[in-house]
Parts: structure tokens; sequence; C-alpha cells
């Protein structure tokens, strides 16, 4: 049985963009500086849609060895898919869970002390009194999970006494790499200060890092040992400008089939609120793809799709399971039929649609894209 929308994955386009922005980060290192930068793969959100375990083992086979997921129940099916690589899980996490972070050997992003202090706890219960290593978020701007930069000091101090927890490094986050270059380089400015006032100190991190994709391509890096892409790994851009100083390759395609074609007469309407109506007689198409899949309503009398290589535009309101595009003006009279491919996201003849367009014409980012795309599209992988 075949489906009538589906997602297809080029895993070799992922290998790509994963050895190309391991380039592009080496070239952000600033000419003095003699170190090597390591890339963080963060594969959370499924992989951004595009399919965690798939994606994480073509990045292992590349040579990645470090991953990056959101919270415990994904690092623990990215154990259990068989990663022997470092997994980071980003997303502050609750008392409960410490025993599964202990059992897959996941290493927590920490901001808590009564987590920390529970976790060096817990180590210590286990029977070869392990150290748990864990990684400091630092908040030097973002607002959202981390431990303020100015308190990040006396937190790290704090952490360092108890005896079994290991501090590999400390992270912080850019909520404007794309948008506002001076915050980010203060952002950048007092992650260095606090690691300059540790070093005082003799506390020393192993792993330093802040570059997202917005960032990586923009900053150049003084002391950072991590780059952390996420976006740009599925060769999707979070800023077009991006797109002149590293060549990525787009890794997913969206397909689905015509249903139905028929003709709407002059006059009538299209869809729920009749948003469209026609002013003549107009050929459709009915397309096996809605907001149920993660084909955005916001969507609905603006985007396009590809049939046969043409843009057809969609009419009326994105339905949960349907939608409706014209095909008079871009095909011939007959040109259409029932099982006919259809492109939504990606490239069909010299025509493509991508993840950009379709983010422009919602109104949102295209992060939000691809992670939308429902499980009710199976995945095909190719090489």
């Amino acid at each position: 049985m075949r489906p009538c929308a589906w997602v297809e994955i080029n895993l070799d386009h992922i290998r790509h963009n994963f050895l190309e922005l391991g380039r592009a980060a080496r070239r952000q290192l600033e000419p003095r500086a003699r170190r090597a930068v390591d890339i963080l793969a963060v594969v959370k959100a499924d992989a951004y849609g595009h399919g965690m375990v798939a994606a994480a083992r073509t990045i292992g086979r590349a040579g990645g060895k470090f991953f990056a997921v959101s919270n415990v129940i994904e690092g623990v099916l990215l154990r259990q898919s068989g990663c022997k690589g470092r997994i980071i899980v980003f997303e502050a996490t609750l008392l409960a869970d410490i025993p599964v972070f202990l059992e897959h050997d996941l290493i927590p992003a920490v901001c808590s002390l009564d987590f920390v202090k529970a976790l060096d706890r817990a180590a210590r219960r286990t029977a070869a009194s392990r150290r748990a290593a864990v990684q400091v978020k630092v908040d030097t701007g973002m607002g959202r999970l981390g431990v303020w930069h100015e308190d990040a000091a006396a937190f790290i101090r704090a952490l360092v006494r108890l005896k079994n927890i290991t501090l590999e490094g400390v992270f912080t986050h850019f909520p404007m790499a794309d948008s506002d270059a001076d915050f980010t380089c203060r952002q950048v400015d007092h992650l260095e200060a606090l690691v300059a006032v540790m070093a005082r100190e003799g506390i020393f991190f192993k792993y330093l890092h802040a570059a997202n994709s917005a960032g990586l391509g923009a900053y150049k890096n003084r002391s950072f040992n991590f780059a952390r892409p996420g976006l740009m790994l599925y060769g999707i851009y979070p800023a077009p400008a991006l797109a002149r100083v590293i060549r990525l390759k787009p890794a997913m395609t969206v397909k689905a089939r015509v249903l139905l074609v028929k003709t709407i007469a002059n006059g009538r309407g299209v869809s729920y609120g009749h948003t469209f109506r026609a002013a003549k007689d107009t050929p459709v198409a009915v397309v096996s793809i809605g907001y149920s899949d993660g084909y955005s309503r916001h969507l609905s009398n603006k985007a396009h799709v590809l049939i046969h290589g043409k843009p057809c535009p969609i009419l009326g309101r994105v339905t949960m399971d349907q939608i409706i595009v014209g095909i008079a003006s871009a095909l011939p009279a007959g040109t259409v039929k029932a099982g006919d491919e259809v492109v939504i996201l990606g490239q069909q003849g010299r025509a493509t649609i991508t993840a950009d367009d379709l983010a422009t014409w919602a109104g949102t980012i295209p992060y939000e894209i691809t992670c939308s795309l429902g499980n009710r599209l199976p995945r095909y992988y190719s090489r």
C-alpha cells in the first residue's frame, strides 16, 4: 500500500552538511587559535523532523561523536538505537529522571543546585560510586533556562565541591545571532569573562560552546571548542546571508498525490469559509496533505505546490487532510490526473519550494515548518 503523502530524506545530504559545517567551524577560528573544534550535532525534535535515529547514525558514520537532544526521552531513544557518542540533554530535568541519566550515560545541562546535589547523591550510591558528568548552562541573555551569568561563578564553585560530579563544560545560547551582532558579541564576552574568572581559581572546562546555526557562520571563534548546529545540519539556513559562506544541501523533500481533478464553476466557493470564490470556471486538483500532517493552515490562499514542475496555488483554506490547488494557469487541460506526484517542499523539474518559502508564506520560521511535519507522514531514506 503506497502512501498518499510522505517525506523523503537524503542522508548523503546530511553527511555533506555535517562535514561542511565542520569546515566552516574551523574557518571561524581566529588566526591565533590553537585548538580543534568539534561539532555538537543537534538532533533534538526528531532531528527537526528528519528522523533522529537515522540522522545520528549518518553523522556518527561521518565522524560525529557528540549529540544534543532536548529531553531525557530523546536521549534514551538515541542511546537505545545504538548511539555510542556523548549525548547532552539540553532541557532542565526533574529529579525523578536522575536514575535514567545514570543508567543511559546521558549528560544533563544543569542550572539548579538542587538537581546537581541530588545527582551527586545518586551517583555516590551506584555500585562503583561513579562520577556523573554535567555541563552548566549559563543564561547570558536568552531569559529561558540557565544560571544568570552574574550568578554562574558562585554556582560553579558550589558544583565543583561535589565529589561525584564532573564538570565537563559550560555553554550559552544566542537568541539574536541573526539580528543583533552587538548583543551576541556581549553574550560571548560574558561567557569568556566567566571562563577567565574560573581559570584564575583553577577551574577549567573541557568544553565551551555557544554557536548555534545562526551564530556559526557569522562570528569569529575566540575560545569555543564546540560548534552547535541544528537546522543547518539538514540543509536549511536560519539566515539567507549564510548561504554565501556555507554550502549546504537540503535533505528533506515532502510529497503528496493528486486525489481528484474537478472544476469549480464560476461563482462557487472553495473549502471552509469560502475564502476563495471562483471568478470563472476553474480546474482544481485535490491533494492529499493537510494541517494534521503539519501543512500549516496559515498557508491558506498563500502558498503553492509543484505539479509537473509548475507552481500551482493553494485555493481556499488548508483543511485537516487535503488542500485544493488551482491548475488552470500552470498546466494545459487534461495534464493533471489522480495519482500524480505533487511536491510540497523540495524540487520538481527546475522549480523549487524551500522551507524558507513556506515559512515566509506562513509567517513563521523554517524550524517550525520541518518540526511540525506529523508522524502520519512516513519517512523514506536514501543515500
